[in-house]
């Protein structure tokens, strides 16, 4: 297997650019019927679902030297296996961790370091994932990236996901 490539959530990615386009169709007739500051204002509303675009669109290359996260073929991060000390899939909704049905969105996250439950549980808090790489998680992707990382997977918050 060569190399495989991966938007990071093709769901929010979706959502993100329809908020987008809808914001700035608003704005633009806000500004045909001479409305400039109600206009600005959606504007300004559609800089934030910019950045969600920017972040769920991007794309999780996995061959077998590294993992990249690329946005319009520009790399944003690279971890070589070498580098990578844990892989781990999440669930986004650590609150609900005692109801096993809701664990929210599940992801993939690539972690230059180990992490205990606490670092978990906190990174996913607050979705301080700055310097991992991370993408949405499916039975396929899992598959395909044990053709390349041979270690043991992590599991945190995965509900009732049977793997």
């Amino acid at each position: 297997m060569t190399k495989k490539r991966y938007i990071v959530n093709d769901t929010m990615l979706f959502f993100s650019l329809a908020y987008i386009v809808l914001l700035v169709a608003v704005g633009i007739a806000l500004f045909s019927i001479k409305r400039p500051i109600s206009a600005i204002i959606f504007l300004a509303i559609a800089i934030p679902f910019v950045d969600l675009a920017f972040r769920y669109g991007s794309v999780v290359e996995i061959d077998k030297d590294k993992v990249n996260l690329k946005f319009l073929g520009i790399t944003r991060r690279t971890f070589t296996w070498d580098e990578v000390k844990e892989v781990l899939i999440a669930g986004s909704r650590v609150l609900n961790r005692l109801n096993s049905k809701k664990c929210g969105t599940l992801y993939l996250i690539f972690s230059k370091e180990e992490l205990d439950d606490q670092k978990r549980f906190e990174m996913m808090l607050k979705w301080d994932l700055k310097d991992k790489i991370y993408m949405k998680f499916t039975k396929q992707r899992l598959y395909d990236l044990q053709w390349f990382y041979t270690s043991e997977v992590k599991k945190y918050n995965i509900g009732m996901l049977d793997l």
